[in-house]
């Protein structure tokens, strides 16, 4: 329990340093002008990976892959989107937000919880019904490329590492690209 706690602690700090948690950062990341929250999704992609596969390679964890569910997940997106939109913060921002006392993130918190329960409650419908869809099994991207042990290890590396250097790349663009929207209003 205390891990975790740490863990949140240190995960609130990088988003409050990050100013992650700002309506304006949200705003900027939809129409692309501000790409500071997809670069730090992207980096933290990278390095959970990196040390994912690392530590399944090494026995110190097991993957548990759930289905994949193509319309789950897009409903779920939308949803996700959606509730990003209208509230104005990501889901893990919400709680760092509602320490530095801003009510908007808390009722953001309630309405989840709400919206929540009440996807439980009609979930057996939406389960018997034609939206539902089918799964495809529980493919990940070494299973698709056909690898294990090592192989696995590295590949789930080269990916995350990818991810890392796809975050500083796209970060040295925006870097030109507000250079010359500052040189041009000036």
């Amino acid at each position: 329990m205390l891990k975790v706690f740490i863990l949140g602690m240190i995960f609130g700090a990088v988003m409050q340093l990050g100013f992650l948690d700002r309506l304006s950062k949200v705003i900027g990341a939809f129409l692309l002008k501000d790409l500071t929250i997809p670069k730090a999704l992207m980096v933290a992609m990278g390095v959970g990976a990196v040390f994912l596969y690392t530590a399944e390679y090494f026995g110190f964890i097991q993957f548990h892959i759930k289905p994949f569910y193509p319309v789950g997940v897009a409903l779920g997106g939308l949803v996700f989107g959606v509730g990003m939109v209208v509230v104005g913060y990501c889901p893990g921002s919400m709680p760092e937000a509602v320490g530095e006392g801003r009510m908007d993130a808390f009722l953001g918190i309630v309405s989840g919880i709400i919206g929540g329960v009440i996807f439980t409650v009609l979930y057996p419908i939406y389960h018997n019904s034609l939206l539902h869809g089918k799964t495809i099994g529980e493919p990940t991207l070494t299973d698709l490329f056909g690898v294990d042990g090592i192989e696995k290890m590295i590949v789930g590396v080269i990916i995350g590492l990818g991810f890392v250097i796809l975050a500083f790349l796209i970060d040295g663009v925006e870097k030109r690209y507000l250079l010359k929207e500052n040189k041009k209003s000036n």
